[in-house]
């Protein structure tokens, strides 16, 4: 083994030691690293249309960001809280009338005994607190990957020249290649989710209220919301639809559930790979693999990261070991 290839085994060593031992940090650090691909578009499109420095660029995307957030959220505060809290009073109701149906059915009583158990105040008590532990860390985590994301978006010829001293000189310019498609892959891939995050958004919004289903406003933002996971998230999103929807009738729940079928199909098979246009496209089968294999290993944050996680991995197992290793030519 010579130095080129030690170079590359050390850096592929310590980010395997930090996965193994410390996974939150480079899934933390993969998220800011999204993010600032996210700002950096939009950055740059400033500086050429000003010419002003790269960092007012990005404080100024941020600035522009935070405020149509703010004006968004005045304009739909009150509706969305409404129907947010109508769902989560109905939402209890909906349980409660699915286990009531299960009850009558002798052959599906075993359900009724697993969905209430025997719960009780400390039990109660101690999900409360692992609710709370848990929500601050989410917070505490999103205000992390919002600076991490700045920093990175600001300066990041930086932090790439830093990660391209680690390895041998030799295979620098190979490194900062690859680097830049990663960027490009991680680029078509953000595009894609957020032009299908608003189509499906709007579509299951549309297709709610032409079904008569409550609170179709704020599930559509939650399917929308979702729709970032590909595959599992709108599955996610279904659930309190199709049990909202149960409370009205058995068959609008099926209705509800062949609507999130049919969006579910055409952001997967038709906008997503229309948008990429196989910039960041990935076989459905590899997707779900790795969404497995994530959820497994490091929870609801791996399954968020795991698409563009695979994405990147493809790009460098494709020119670190099938071109590099294994001398195999560049795919045309």
């Amino acid at each position: 083994m010579n130095r080129v290839q030690g170079s590359v085994l050390v850096l592929l060593a310590v980010t395997a030691m930090l996965f193994a031992f410390a996974p939150a940090v480079p899934l933390l650090g993969f998220a800011g690293l999204l993010l600032a691909v996210a700002l950096s578009v939009p950055a740059q499109a400033l500086t050429r249309l000003t010419g002003c420095a790269r960092w007012v660029a990005v404080l100024g995307v941020v600035a522009g960001l935070l405020a149509a957030a703010g004006l968004a959220a005045l304009a739909a505060a009150a509706p969305l809280a409404e129907q947010a809290a109508e769902l989560a009073d109905a939402l209890p109701r909906s349980l409660a009338a699915l286990r009531d149906r299960l009850a009558a059915n002798d052959a599906l009583g075993w359900v009724v005994d697993r969905m209430t158990g025997s719960a009780g105040p400390d039990v109660d008590a101690g999900m409360a607190a692992t609710a709370a532990s848990a929500t601050l860390g989410w917070i505490g985590n999103a205000v992390l990957v919002i600076l991490l994301g700045v920093y990175l978006a600001v300066a990041p010829h930086d932090y790439a020249a830093g990660l391209r001293a680690l390895l041998h000189p030799a295979i620098e310019r190979q490194a900062a290649e690859t680097l830049i498609e990663c960027g490009q892959v991680l680029r078509g891939w953000l595009l894609g989710q957020g032009f299908a995050m608003v189509v499906s958004g709007v579509l299951t919004w549309i297709g709610l209220m032409l079904l008569g289903v409550p609170m179709a406003g704020v599930l559509a933002v939650i399917a929308a919301l979702l729709g970032f996971i590909p595959n599992i998230g709108p599955v996610i999103a279904a659930v309190p639809a199709m049990l909202l929807a149960a409370t009205v009738s058995p068959w609008l729940a099926l209705w509800v559930g062949l609507l999130f079928l049919v969006v579910q199909f055409l952001e997967g098979n038709i906008l997503t790979p229309l948008v990429q246009q196989q910039v960041a496209d990935l076989p459905p089968a590899a997707l779900l693999l790795a969404q497995v294999l994530m959820a497994g290993a490091f929870g609801l944050l791996g399954v968020a990261l795991a698409a563009p996680l695979a994405a990147v991995g493809a790009v460098i197992v494709r020119r670190a070991y099938a071109e590099g290793w294994l001398g195999r030519p560049p795919a045309r």
